[in-house]
């Protein structure tokens, strides 16, 4: 890779480490979740308690906290609760649509199903989408407290818990994935191609040739 390359690289390194995620990074969890008589409850030092009533027949998957946010799953939506809005927000699933894996980072959590790939954000409560090809399959995953990416047999496909929604990359149709780095708050994904950035202070994806 080019010397001009590599500096800016090393400047995005630097601007991508600033603080202010670092907090999510340091804090423990804030949020506790649990189920009761039809009714998904959060707490948080902040909110006391706060709940939100299932729909008839509405079963209960998985829940998990971490950071400032926590989510259930269920068979019908995804509930998410973040501890800085101290709110419940939900996102309806489509009918038949199944929940492949879930991914909790202190600042925000990752759903993946067999049709879309779903964020939630946590600074913020809020639920973002990104649809997936008929013929799309992810093929891996990598994430750290900054970011994280879908790598699918098509496309990158990003996601930061401060800016934007989901960015998209697509792969030339040749195009193979030789490495992925994490490194300072940025996550690095080299190609027999070209070097693909993704960061946290980042819009979207930089590319260098």
């Amino acid at each position: 890779m080019p010397l001009l390359h590599h500096g800016w690289i090393l400047l995005l390194v630097i601007c991508s480490s600033w603080p202010t995620t670092a907090k999510a990074m340091e804090m423990g969890t804030e949020v506790t979740l649990w189920v009761e008589s039809g009714l998904a409850v959060a707490t948080s030092p902040l909110s006391g308690r706060r709940e939100t009533p299932l729909e008839a027949q509405e079963v209960v998957i998985s829940s998990g906290t971490k950071g400032i946010n926590g989510i259930v799953v269920t068979s019908r939506r995804l509930l998410g609760f973040s501890s800085r809005v101290l709110t419940w927000t939900k996102k309806e699933l489509d009918v038949n649509e199944k929940v492949l894996e879930r991914k909790l980072f202190p600042s925000f959590s990752l759903i993946r199903t067999d049709r879309h790939l779903y964020g939630f954000r946590g600074v913020n409560g809020l639920w973002l989408e990104e649809a997936l090809g008929v013929r799309e399959k992810v093929r891996r995953f990598h994430g750290n407290d900054y970011g994280a990416v879908f790598i699918t047999n098509q496309r990158l496909v990003g996601f930061t818990p401060l800016l934007g929604g989901f960015a998209s990359k697509p792969l030339d149709v040749h195009e193979e994935i030789v490495g992925v780095d994490n490194d300072n708050g940025l996550i690095l994904v080299s190609t027999n191609r070209r070097t693909l950035v993704l960061g946290s202070r980042l819009s979207g994806w930089e590319e260098f040739e």
